[in-house]
């Protein structure tokens, strides 16, 4: 960590800082400076500091040398400073970081520049006072910084004030408040805005300065923390002009001259004076929302708030949703109350399972289900029992007799997912107090329900309960009981569901952040808590891979009723479970290994696998949706028809009858030789495939890409004459002593 401490008197700065990204200046910097000795300042190591030592600890502090009295601060610092690191070779080496200050000057309020040498080049006529101007250049392992850099200033933990960035041409602008006291020590740390993390720079630092003069007197000015007030006459966030700066000790408020916030990584205090609405992403400390005033978070949106929140009333802060997502809302206040708006499309079928279907759970605490309850006829409110493998309707009429009935008295349980669908469109609004902390919630694992069905032994429904996403990958999470590191939600856009796997494997489009709202399904080996922290949340809608790309296979299949989608890896891990659409009509495609379903198989070396295919009458499309360099052909053959094609190059539609056999196709996989285990042992010279690297007796095999033999013989040691061959690729297959290795080859 690296820290600038001064002590100040009652004093309020403004800095204003030009991080200067050109070697250019660096080498100009005689020409700027003239010192009252009219010498150039040449070497910053022949200069001391009149009145102060020349090198400080980072922990010490800086104090006045002169006493401190009625009048204005005024302090003329020229010349550079260092942070250098201490090393045993050599204590004055510099080293990682180096910061080179051209010049500096704090002037009080309504002092005048003209009556003072500074030795510094006149200001424009609009710089007054309380103004700190720092020309220089900033590195990092030797590299100029970019705008990715941020300062901050604190006072212990109180953030009192933070740099924002501009640029102009080449030159980086930050502009920086800072607010003390007496006897307060304001600790200045660097940003990186692109990690959103503190710049860490390990080992023991020190603080060199060669000035000038340094001159330090005091007057009085009155410290309190500043904040942002929005007063804008229309929600607009991005509008300066929507903001005032107020602090206790002005008379009144000033205009604010930048946006608060406006990047994730910065930190500022907001008062709601306005209706104000968040439409990006930002970080903030403390948030008052004024009496009737509300304060809502896009869709598209995320907030974070790292203080205190002020609210009294549930309608003032509001978490807003849309076909396309919802916001996120990071918090650590207890007791917030807020309302979470939930979008939830309709449903063009009634009272059967083909409904659009809907996983939900509650952000708030004590939310009554019987405010989700729909009111048509024909729409139902339910929940999951692991115990029973059933689905329990929590809405009862005079019109329905369901055994599975269960009072629709009660309120959501905190963690728990519910499923539900609605006749029209619209937003479903949880409102009450946030849930924040830690949430527990139990699964069970049983055998001998009643009505259980061992596919589904296990499977509990969970819902996520914050007002943010949450990411299955964080850590936070507690979860050693579950057989598989997987969730599944039910996804009405595609009329099935969505996987996603610890570690990047996805089916249907899955992620692995999972929104406010949200309920999912999750496998349990043993009975046992799933523990959920604030960790798990993020701001985060947009996934991303880990899983080599170049390992694995797709296979999707689409149709008017919806969409489905296996997926194929090579490696070694455990299968991810197939769980089957609630709609009856929409297609289903599954590896069934006779011990079991599966979206997701895991292959060492296998050349075929039966693709299962289920769905109402119907015409269906199969495609590759990703294909890996891993594999040289994909071969589709449709069992029914005879059919063969190659999905790498092109899709394959087909009728289904709806009662046809489900194992209908196979997939056959002609995998890439590996590079450290299978070299190229064939190669074409002068129309012949020569066949080299042969052990005993061997077979040589070819394959055109539609995985057609097209060439057998049992003498490898004759080499294979490309005649009669037509264009193309082709996958030679050689079996002797040593094993079986397959390679591509081009024929032209």
């Amino acid at each position: 960590m690296r820290k600038f401490y001064f002590v100040t008197k009652n004093l309020l700065l403004v800095l204003f800082l030009q991080f200067v990204v050109s070697q250019d200046l660096y080498a100009q910097k005689d020409s700027f400076f003239t010192y009252n000795n009219n010498e150039h300042y040449r070497d910053v190591d022949d200069i001391t500091a009149p009145g102060l030592p020349r090198t400080h600890g980072i922990t010490d502090n800086y104090q006045s040398p002169a006493p401190l009295g009625n009048g204005l601060l005024v302090l003329s610092l020229l010349g550079a400073g260092y942070l250098v690191k201490k090393s045993r070779k050599n204590r004055n080496k510099k080293n990682n970081i180096k910061i080179i200050f051209w010049g500096i000057m704090i002037l009080g309020l309504g002092f005048s520049t003209e009556a003072q040498n500074f030795y510094f080049p006149k200001p424009a006529d609009n710089f007054d006072g309380n103004n700190m101007t720092v020309y220089g250049q900033l590195k990092i392992d030797g590299e100029f910084a970019d705008e990715n850099i941020e300062i901050g200033a604190f006072c212990g933990d109180d953030v009192r004030g933070r740099a924002m960035v501009m640029k102009n041409d080449d030159v980086y602008l930050f502009f920086l408040t800072v607010f003390g006291n007496t006897n307060d020590v304001i600790d200045l740390k660097f940003y990186d805005h692109s990690v959103g993390t503190e710049l860490n720079v390990s080992g023991d630092y020190y603080i060199t300065f060669s000035p000038e003069s340094i001159n330090l007197n005091a007057g009085v000015v009155n410290y309190h923390t500043i904040r942002y007030k929005f007063i804008g006459n229309d929600e607009d966030w991005n509008k300066v002009s929507n903001w005032q700066l107020v602090c206790d000790s002005w008379a009144e408020p000033q205009n604010a001259t930048q946006l608060p916030s406006s990047n994730p990584k910065m930190i500022d205090d907001i008062i709601v004076a306005a209706n104000l609405d968040a439409t990006s992403d930002y970080i903030v400390k403390d948030v008052e929302i004024i009496s009737e005033k509300v304060l809502t978070i896009a869709p598209s949106a995320s907030l974070e708030i790292i203080g205190d929140i002020t609210n009294d009333d549930v309608n003032a802060l509001v978490v807003d949703s849309d076909i396309n997502g919802t916001g996120s809302l990071i918090h650590n206040d207890d007791n917030v109350v807020a309302k979470v708006n939930c979008h939830i499309d309709n449903s063009s079928v009634t009272r059967n399972w083909n409904a659009d279907w809907h996983f939900i759970s509650s952000p708030v605490a004590n939310q009554t289900i019987e405010s989700f309850i729909p009111t048509e006829e024909n729409y139902d409110f339910y929940s999951w029992s692991e115990f029973n493998s059933t689905w329990y309707n929590q809405k009862k009429d005079d019109s329905q007799t369901n055994e599975f009935y269960t009072d629709n008295g009660l309120n959501f349980n905190i963690g728990r997912g519910y499923l539900v669908a609605y006749e029209n469109e619209g937003y479903r609004k949880f409102s009450g107090t946030l849930n924040n902390g830690d949430v527990t919630f139990p699964l069970s694992c049983s055998t001998d329900g009643e009505y259980v069905v061992e596919r589904f032994t296990g499977f509990n429904l969970v819902g996520n309960p914050y007002p943010s996403y949450i990411d299955w990958e964080a850590e936070g999470w507690t979860r050693d009981m579950l057989e598989l590191q997987t969730i599944w939600i039910y996804d009405d856009d595609v009329n099935n569901y969505i996987t996603y796997t610890l570690g990047g494997v996805a089916t249907n489009g899955g992620s692995q952040y999972i929104a406010p709202c949200q309920g999912f399904f999750v496998k349990a080996a043993s009975a046992g808590n799933i523990v959920m922290t604030n960790d798990i949340r993020t701001k985060s809608k947009s996934s991303f891979r880990k899983v080599n790309d170049e390992n694995i296979f797709k296979v999707r299949v689409n149709g008017a009723s919806g969409q489905d989608e296996i997926a194929v890896v090579k490696g070694d891990n455990d299968d991810v479970f197939k769980m089957f659409s609630l709609n009856e009509y929409a297609p289903s495609l599954y590896i069934n290994k006779g011990v079991g379903s599966y979206s997701v198989v895991y292959i060492d070396d296998e050349e075929s696998l039966p693709l299962n295919f289920e769905g109402g009458f119907a015409e269906y499309t199969i495609s590759l949706s990703e294909c890996g360099d891993s594999f040289d052909a994909i071969i589709l053959e449709d069992k029914l028809t005879g059919e063969k094609v190659n999905l790498q190059t092109e899709s394959y539609t087909f009728i289904h009858s709806g009662d046809s056999n489900a194992e209908r196709f196979v997939l056959k996989i002609a995998q890439s030789s590996q590079p450290e285990a299978q070299s190229n042992f064939a190669y074409i010279n002068n129309g012949e495939i020569i066949i080299n690297d042969i052990n005993g007796d061997a077979q040589i095999e070819i394959y055109d890409l539609m995985g057609r033999r097209v060439y057998e013989n049992a003498d490898a040691v004759s080499n294979v004459s490309t005649y009669g061959f037509s264009s193309g690729i082709y996958i030679i297959r050689k079996i002797d002593d040593k094993g079986i290795k397959t390679q591509k080859i081009v024929i032209e």
